[in-house]
């Protein structure tokens, strides 16, 4: 049975290394590496943006702490662009799918700690929401 670590949060504005530190109704999750884990396996994440705000906007995942081997791994994880709406109008919600990174192979050290940061670049769009889960083999 493969070990997870699954922690979400807001990105309030672009441009901020915006940590994710909480799951859900779990405000502090532990962030040590559980022993026998060797390496982040495999990486699911999922994001998304008000759209209140016209832009064009990137997201990308920071892996980092002093768990992580080689140090801090950046991944590109989304963007999306929007256009305000008409006044009167509601705008929705713009959504990144789930993606699943297979086979990611990041060296970590069992019982250091890991953190994990979400951060937006380009136009703002709005608050954005962002979740991720490693894997660990």
């Amino acid at each position: 049975m493969s070990k997870t670590f699954t922690v979400e949060g807001d990105i309030a504005t672009v441009d901020t290394r915006t940590l994710l530190t909480t799951q859900g109704s779990v405000s502090a999750p532990s962030s040590v590496i559980p022993s026998g884990v060797t390496k982040i396996d495999k990486i699911i994440v999922a994001a998304s943006t008000e759209g209140l705000v016209a832009g064009a906007q990137s997201y990308f995942l920071r892996i980092g702490g002093n768990a992580v081997r080689n140090g801090e791994q950046v991944i590109a994880i989304s963007a999306c662009g929007f256009i305000a709406p008409q006044a009167g109008s509601d705008s929705s919600p713009q959504l990144m799918m789930a993606n699943i990174y297979n086979d990611i192979d990041i060296a970590v050290a069992a019982s250091d700690t890991l953190t994990i940061a979400v951060e937006g670049a380009g136009t703002d769009t709005g608050t954005g929401h962002a979740v991720v889960t490693l894997v660990f083999a």
